[in-house]
């Protein structure tokens, strides 16, 4: 049988310290980072009809290690979208969108950190900031279109399609209609405005995840003037918003694989007729997919009404459609429907481009609800072979449970689906259920789910344990809660985590069971969350060691190394490995094929393992790599026993590993012919 083999030689030359640009992106590892750093300006050009035009100074910040392209002429530069949202009744609506300003000078100012590596304009610097104005990005002239860049490798053609040209008071900036504005049809109503930047490098070292940032505005009722309130919420969508704003709101980041990212928010709540609603909204964050239908499960005889749409409409030109999609119930499927036109069908219709969100929703006569999957439809084919057409991700969703009322509060029946089986005593009807401990009507923490656990004391001091209703809720690390025999958060508390409900206050680190896996790392630095429950928060996780807000250069244990110093007491354990050197391939008879390797210039640490993955294609090394067998994993050598076949190949790529925590124990694997960093799973 005939071996083939492919040589891979990654060659680390150590430069000399000197006559190095520190902004320059010549070294491993290196790469730009830009983020919304401050929304701070909104100008108010008036009406165009029943439109108002606005516009929203940002500025941006860099917090790579290394310089951004902001080259005016090419389309080596940053493109800067600008959005409105609206929060009202429960529900997240997109209510204003601008083109895009092209950028063409960078300053070096200092918003987000101190020590700017000052550029001529033509890069925005290490640790540098660049405002650019309300007016600037208000020019009609230099605004260019959404449909012509793809977000998520920040692509465009230059000159962009209309350039010089200008137009009424809304043409291609954030054009809201009047109706989304008037306080007297939006009472209760939230708005804010989202900044969000793509450009090629940042997008290329993957970067393009922490581009957003909103900031709330209010509305003067007599000119619609926006007013900023509050501070920028840096690296967060609008999304997270809406769940900064309603906390009941559970929020989702759907990965399309090859490509962007989706941020699915949700929420649910009973109507005052005692239905339920069902609220979603499909934020696009930076797929050039796109997404063109959104499929809800129900069970068969389920009385589903007001099914309801909403989203933002291109202007000026941009020549997507308009058209609603379609929606209804689709009954002998068993599911609520929206969607539009495939991308065979019309390339220009209107699916969820990036930078935008469209919302959903419906009511439901039945009340039982718990999470489950939904799938979402995509519109552009994916960039490689076999990619799927759909996603899938977890929200809320009706979904009863059979009620045997056998006294037994048996697996998948809760007090809302089955009083009668798991409390013990029935509460009125339409009541249990609604998120609201209603003392008045007999709910307490043993009979109802809206109140959870257990309930003691004077009515003016009652406590609940769990993350229920009720006065003066505590925590399930409450001494009140662990004593007595209450078992709070455990699934033999049918109240509290087990019961398939992912009930506000819980997360996937304090109930995965009912909230879903554990997110494989800290997804966002400034929230004040363990999002990957490792112990870590924000800056005190090691993910965030590089985010510009965590950067502090301090060295606790004098070995040299700073943020990303995984045991900043321990000067013999330090950071992330380099890349190795030269990988060579060689026959090695029956052993299979004999790997050979140079250690990283920089290990990370004294004590280095390394892992060696394989595929058939390098496209397969970010998804799907398999790795080899290494009984010696600290030599720099092992054998592959496997035979790719006749007229196939195999691609090996190795990568350093030290007692740090995953994922920065998990060395750099180099950089691909265009510059990218390498990506690919870590071995078990």
């Amino acid at each position: 049988m005939q071996r083939s083999w492919l040589l891979l030689a990654f060659i680390l030359v150590a430069l000399p310290s000197f006559g190095q640009d520190p902004n320059i992106c010549d070294q491993p590892g290196e790469f730009p980072d830009v983020i919304v750093g401050d929304l701070f300006q909104v100008n108010n050009y008036g009406n165009a009809s029943d439109y108002y035009g606005y516009s929203v100074g940002t500025s941006s910040c860099n917090i790579g290690t290394c310089w951004l392209n902001w080259f005016s002429g090419t389309n080596q530069h940053p493109v800067i979208a600008q959005n409105m949202y609206r929060v009202k009744d429960g529900r997240l609506d997109q209510i204003g969108q601008s083109w895009l300003k092209h950028g063409f000078f960078a300053l070096s100012q200092e918003l987000c950190t101190t020590g700017c590596i000052e550029t001529t304009g033509t890069h925005l610097g290490v640790s540098c900031s660049d405002p650019y104005t309300a007016d600037l990005n208000g020019s009609q002239a230099n605004l260019g279109p959404r449909h012509e860049v793809n977000a998520f490798t920040g692509d465009f053609p230059y000159p962009f399609t209309g350039i010089g040209q200008t137009g009424d008071q809304v043409f291609r900036r954030i054009r809201v209609h009047r109706d989304d504005l008037d306080p007297a049809l939006n009472a209760g109503a939230t708005y804010f405005v989202e900044g969000h930047y793509v450009a090629q490098d940042d997008a290329a070292a993957d970067k393009g995840l922490n581009n957003v940032s909103w900031r709330e505005v209010t509305v003067d009722p007599s000119d619609f003037d926006l007013s900023l309130t509050g501070s920028t919420n840096r690296g967060q969508s609008a999304v997270r918003a809406w769940r900064t704003l309603q906390p009941t709101v559970a929020m989702s980041l759907v990965n399309i694989p090859n490509e962007g990212q989706l941020h699915l928010g949700s929420n649910t709540f009973v109507n005052p007729d005692g239905s339920r609603r069902f609220v979603y909204a499909i934020q696009n964050l930076n797929s050039d997919r796109g997404a063109r239908a959104f499929y809800i499960p129900v069970p068969q005889g389920a009385t589903v009404t007001n099914i309801g749409f909403h989203d933002i409409d291109s202007h000026s030109g941009d020549p997507y459609d308009t058209t609603d999609w379609d929606m209804y119930y689709d009954y002998p499927n068993s599911r609520i429907v929206w969607e539009t036109s495939t991308f065979a069908e019309n390339e220009f219709a209107n699916p969820i481009r990036w930078g935008t969100g469209y919302s959903f929703w419906f009511d439901i006569a039945e009340t039982p609800w718990t999470l489950s999957q939904v799938d979402i439809g995509l519109f552009k084919p994916g960039p490689l072979p076999g990619d799927p057409d759909s996603v899938t991700s977890i929200a809320p969703v009706y979904a009863p449970i059979a009620c045997n009322n056998n006294a037994v509060c048996e697996p998948g029946e809760t007090c809302t689906n089955c009083p009668g089986d798991c409390t013990g005593t029935s509460p009125p009807t339409g009541f249990c259920g609604d998120g609201l401990c209603d003392l008045a009507l007999g709910e307490d923490c043993t009979n109802c789910s809206d109140c959870n656990g257990v309930q003691t004391g004077p009515t003016g001091d009652r406590y609940c344990c769990g993350s229920g209703g009720g006065e003066n809720p505590v925590p399930c690390s409450d001494s009140r809660c662990t004593t007595g025999g209450m078992q709070c958060g455990t699934s033999a508390d049918p109240f509290c985590c087990g019961d398939a409900v992912c009930d506000p206050g819980e997360d996937p680190c304090s109930c995965s069971a009912d909230c879903g896996p554990v997110p494989a790392s800290e997804s966002t630095c400034n929230d004040g969350v363990d999002n990957d429950c490792d112990g870590g928060v924000d800056c005190g996780d090691l993910d965030c060691c590089t985010d510009g807000l965590c950067v502090t250069g301090a060295d606790n244990d004098n070995d040299g190394f700073t943020d990303c110093d995984c045991d900043d007491g321990n000067p013999s354990i330090w950071g992330r490995p380099a890349a190795t050197g030269l990988l060579t391939l060689s026959d090695g008879g029956a052993s299979g094929t004999s790997l050979d390797w140079g250690a990283p210039a920089s290990p990370g640490a004294t004590a280095v393992d390394y892992e060696t993955m394989r595929a058939g294609v390098p496209a397969a090394f970010k998804f799907v790599a398999s790795c080899v067998a290494d009984p010696n994993p600290a030599d720099l050598t092992v054998s592959d026993a496997d035979d790719p076949g006749a007229g196939n190949v195999f691609h090996y790529l190795i990568r350093a590993t030290n007692a740090c925590p995953a994922p920065v124990g998990s060395g750099s694997l180099g950089q691909d012919s265009g510059g990218a960093d390498r990506q690919a799973p870590t071995c078990p």
